[in-house]
């Protein structure tokens, strides 16, 4: 069977972005490959997303990782690489031994050698790259790289008007804005309620589990599976997430947005989400220029939010735009991509 390996790391210090993008990409490509990931030390929680896929694991040396990799690599493999650690002399060693090199990217930086390079950013030309020849591109939501529960061609159902007022940022939330989301929607109205959705990486539940007391409606649950994410996301009157992955599952899902540039990584997504109406990105225009924000990011959240209360032409033409970029069918387009490289 053909073979396919996948490089990502993922961890409480740089998240499960990586990871979960090749998980994703792993769905859609099964029955067709002999997959594997190989990572270095990988977590208790990411080896158990990587084994409850049926994937094999190949852990990696922290010393010497580059050319412990490399021998794993043989010459019918097609290798796929997420993470920002993999410049491209690294890339090059790679695809001197794999039958194709896949680099999965979204900080369009460096020069890209790898025969394909997947963004699923919005916003992205193959003009942003400087690349070989032979590189090929393939960008934007169409080949969004969304868990199975998320890709429904049929659709999910109109949001709720009273329902719960959906958060989370991701596996991490290293700087704990889900605190300065729950003030905001504390500012609007104490008494909306919230669920609150907690990675395994949260760093102070201490803090979090403070605000039972002053939203008391609010619901915070920690870990959830995909099927359970969808579940809430469609009870959700309007979620508020890092501009991250969870957007994309949010816009999948078709439900009002707001999201919060997290790192200097999101920036551009941030910009394609609220130039497209995809999403209320409440504060890409710092992130971008640096500058001192006039007023505070709780106060940015809470204005995005009664924007949403008291526009409900901002939300059909919100909803109306996800649809037109989030149609279910990036699998079938992916794996056609892939059975081309195997020509």
């Amino acid at each position: 069977m053909n073979k396919l390996i996948f490089r990502a790391d993922g961890n409480a210090q740089i998240g499960l972005g990586h990871v979960m993008r090749c998980l994703a990409l792993a769905d859609m490509l099964q029955g067709g490959f002999s997959m594997q990931f190989a990572l270095v030390t990988p977590s208790i929680e990411v080896r158990a997303l990587i084994e409850k896929a049926g994937i094999a694991i190949t852990e990696l040396p922290v010393v010497d990782t580059e050319t412990a990799f490399l021998d794993h690599i043989q010459p019918d493999t097609i290798v796929v690489l997420d993470g920002y650690v993999f410049d491209e002399a690294f890339q090059r060693a790679v695809q001197e031994r794999a039958k194709k090199l896949v680099f999965i990217d979204d900080l369009l930086t460096g020069h890209q050698v790898a025969d394909v390079v997947i963004n699923h950013a919005g916003g992205v030309t193959e003009a942003d790259y400087e690349a070989e020849s032979y590189t090929q591109f393939y960008l934007g939501p169409h080949y969004a790289l969304l868990r199975p529960e998320f890709r429904q061609p049929g659709g999910f159902g109109a949001p709720l008007t009273d329902g719960p007022i959906f958060v989370s940022f991701g596996g991490t939330d290293t700087g704990n804005v889900s605190v300065t989301a729950l003030k905001a929607i504390r500012q609007v109205d104490a008494h909306l309620p919230v669920h609150l959705i907690l990675g395994p990486f949260h760093p102070d539940r201490v803090a979090i589990d403070a605000f039972q007391n002053q939203l008391p409606n609010l619901t915070i649950r920690k870990n959830l599976t995909a099927a359970q994410m969808v579940a809430a996301l469609q009870q959700c009157s309007l979620a508020i997430t890092a501009c991250s992955t969870i957007a994309y599952e949010v816009c999948a899902v078709n439900r009002p947005l707001i999201t919060v540039v997290t790192a200097d990584n999101q920036a551009r997504l941030a910009q394609f989400l609220s130039e497209e109406k995809l999403a209320l990105s409440v504060n890409f225009p710092t992130l971008l220029t640096r500058l001192t924000p006039v007023i505070s990011l709780e106060n940015m959240l809470k204005l995005a939010i009664q924007g949403f209360q008291f526009s409900p032409d901002t939300v059909a033409e919100s909803l109306a735009s996800q649809r037109r970029f989030f149609d279910g069918s990036s699998r079938e387009r992916l794996q056609a991509l892939f059975g081309r490289l195997l020509a």
